[in-house]
């Protein structure tokens, strides 16, 4: 393939990628730097993506940490901590890359290409979050984030979708009375302390207690949930008390 067919193979890769993520750049220069590992700049001397890829984790961890805290107002500040490191870990960004296929649109060296760099999670996870920093970059300027937040939000949503299934499925009240039981230490009970708000819009705060000793509190929209952040609550600090 000569140069000219070549560029002109990586100018439709690039559009085709941008079809995907539904962005296209203003200045597509921060595009390619986003897709370039530091083994095909060095070959060729030109930016790689590790300078975009320290922003964008910025940028991800608070735009996600923004939407859990707006979509899921029952959550603990433990359970949103848990729930982000889901999304933006280097195994859930890896599979968002793969989803969406970014591994063919990378710049990388021979050596890398040789390896599989284009299948490596380490790699691939980098490559998301200088996507997302590129992003934020090209559109800043002009919408601030309400760009990047578009297309996190539109990126990110199956993957969010996924982790509720996983979280919804996670009962710690049941966790907390295998441990006290397990640990022999007393009787438990759940009291709600606080009860708050108009019918439609209520609050209730749960207070859990091991032998009349408070253990935890929770807030929540309803009962079941405000017992349920109680019982993370005990348990983080049963744990704690506990060495683990």
């Amino acid at each position: 393939m000569d140069k000219q067919s070549e560029l002109s193979d990586q100018k439709k890769k690039l559009i085709k990628l941008q079809q995907k993520i539904d962005y296209f750049f203003n200045d597509i220069s921060l595009l390619i730097q986003a897709l370039t590992h530091r083994s095909y700049a060095h070959e060729h001397n030109q930016k790689n993506n590790e300078r975009l890829e320290f922003l964008g984790d910025a940028v991800l961890q608070f735009l996600i940490s923004d939407y859990l805290m707006k979509h899921y107002p029952d959550l603990s500040e433990g359970m949103l901590s848990k729930f982000r490191s889901v999304l933006v870990s280097e195994s859930g960004l890896s599979r968002l890359s793969k989803k969406i296929g970014l591994g063919e649109y990378l710049f990388i060296g021979k050596g890398e290409e040789v390896t599989g760099g284009r299948e490596k999670s380490s790699i691939l996870a980098d490559a998301v979050e200088a996507l997302i920093s590129a992003i934020y970059l090209d559109s800043c300027e002009k919408n601030q984030i309400v760009v990047v937040t578009q297309t996190i939000n539109k990126i990110f949503e199956d993957e969010i979708k996924k982790a509720e299934l996983v979280y919804a499925s996670i009962d710690f009240k049941t966790d907390l009375q295998e441990w006290v039981q397990k640990n022999k230490l007393g009787v438990f009970q759940y009291k709600i302390i606080k009860e708050s708000g108009p019918d439609h819009e209520k609050e209730f705060v749960t207070a859990i207690t091991i032998n009349d000793v408070e253990y935890g509190i929770g807030t929540g929209k309803s009962k079941k949930s405000s017992e349920q952040n109680a019982a993370i609550a005990a348990l983080s600090k049963l744990k704690k008390n506990n060495g683990n």
